[in-house]
């Protein structure tokens, strides 16, 4: 199976670049190189040595550079998974190389690697008598942790929620069209809607908020990751 690896650029050229070509077991077609989204002082030159990894790899891999918010950790992580389930649609394996990221980038590659069981590999820096860094020592996999996913009541009621919903009684007539408010089966509902949501926001995948009268219900950063995953398994499944 073909792979692609999404690298991410700091501000260590060298290290990236015996990184990627430390990878030889793998068969690496795309290499997809990760820069922050926002400015800052250090940003430009990470763009920088982006910019020239893709003029020195281009020639041997297919080479693109895209923009990943380096400040919010959670979104980061979604905006990956995003990317992940795009490579894995054409049937790519997937390899986040976090040999030369930022914290938060790294934070994000293992969140969204944990999530899509994405393999995810980082380096050892080699030094020279005078404490210089001179390339690399080792490559290291980063073992991931195996993701609790919500059953499947628990996915469709959080597909409903989608982005949001204003009241449990919202939620009830979204899953439920026609039912009546005042009837048996209405209450029901709401009491098993009640008892998946405790249990969601106990795994942190939706928050509830009281806005006046109502409690409104919303995924958590993590609740849009999973969604993500899921949305992406249920199209492949039906190819």
């Amino acid at each position: 199976m073909p792979a692609t690896q999404i690298v991410f650029v700091g501000h260590h050229k060298e290290r990236l670049i015996e990184s990627i070509r430390a990878l030889r077991e793998y068969p690496v077609t795309k290499i997809i190189l990760a820069v922050g989204q926002q400015d800052s002082s250090g940003e430009k030159k990470a763009r920088k040595i982006a910019e020239e990894l893709k003029n020195e790899l281009k020639t041997v891999f297919d080479v693109e550079i895209v923009e990943i918010d380096k400040k919010n950790v959670m979104n980061a992580a979604l905006q990956l998974v995003e990317l992940i389930n795009a490579e894995k649609d054409k049937g790519n394996e997937i390899i986040l190389n976090v040999s030369g990221s930022l914290r938060t980038f790294a934070i994000a590659a293992y969140i969204a690697g944990c999530v899509t069981g994405s393999k995810i590999i980082t380096s050892i820096p080699r030094y020279d008598e005078n404490e210089n860094e001179v390339g690399i020592e080792e490559i290291v996999e980063v073992p991931i942790l195996p993701v609790n996913f919500p059953g499947k009541e628990q996915l469709e009621i959080m597909s409903a929620v989608n982005s949001g919903v204003e009241s449990l009684d919202d939620l009830v007539f979204k899953l439920n069209p026609g039912i009546k408010k005042d009837s048996k089966e209405f209450k029901s509902e709401r009491s098993r809607l009640s008892h998946h949501l405790a249990k969601l926001e106990e795994a942190g995948f939706v928050r509830r908020e009281k806005i006046g009268r109502n409690v409104r219900i919303e995924p958590t950063g993590l609740g849009k990751i999973v969604m993500g995953v899921f949305t992406c398994q249920a199209s492949s499944s039906r190819t």
